[in-house]
């Protein structure tokens, strides 16, 4: 682009951009916006299921430990000693217990607290709740106990969690993540 340029009364010419150029470049820098801004919102997005997909691992792992040392020590349905506190188990796995079981054995403690299951979680950077007698939009979530743990700024109904459900059958919990509120 070539600027225009003119003379003032002194004789100093005064460089500067014509209309149409600068037309050009607020055109240019809004194109780009409309292709760069939506790439930064589903940024958000993949944070917040990155760290449910972590917290899902956590509960995988969890299993991974807990689950053998109850078998090791006899404990099927009873309380395990763990890391100085009594642990809720049932057929052989972590009770769906909140307070009972999963605030003592979850690496999130600090992080997270047992927030009622329809309030927003608000004061720290994950929530949960136990005792749930079924995960919300989780087929064959009946009849055991489960916890849900959800991101900051959102509710249970919003669909933007992670769930470990103990179904009191001794088979393996259903544990997962449910993202389509995430946003």
């Amino acid at each position: 682009m070539q600027m225009a340029a003119r003379k003032t009364a002194s004789g100093c010419r005064i460089q500067g951009f014509t209309l149409v150029e600068v037309v050009i470049v607020l055109l240019v820098l809004g194109i780009l916006a409309s292709i760069a801004i939506p790439r930064f919102v589903d940024l958000r997005r993949d944070a917040l299921l990155g760290t449910l997909k972590g917290i899902e691992g956590a509960l995988h792992s969890t299993m991974s430990i807990y689950q053998p040392l109850a078998a090791i020590r006899g404990v099927k349905t009873g309380y395990l000693p763990v890391n100085g506190e009594n642990v809720l188990f049932h057929s052989g796995f972590p009770e769906g217990h909140w307070n009972q079981a999963f605030r003592y054995i979850l690496d999130i403690s600090t992080k997270s607290r047992n927030t009622g299951a329809g309030a927003r979680c608000t004061q720290n950077r994950l929530c949960g709740v136990g005792n749930r007698t079924s995960i919300p939009t989780v087929a064959g979530t009946t009849g055991g106990r489960g916890v849900i743990i959800w991101p900051e700024g959102f509710r249970i109904n919003e669909r933007c969690f992670a769930y470990y459900y103990n179904r009191h059958d001794g088979s393996y919990p259903d544990i997962g993540v449910v993202d389509t509120g995430c946003s």
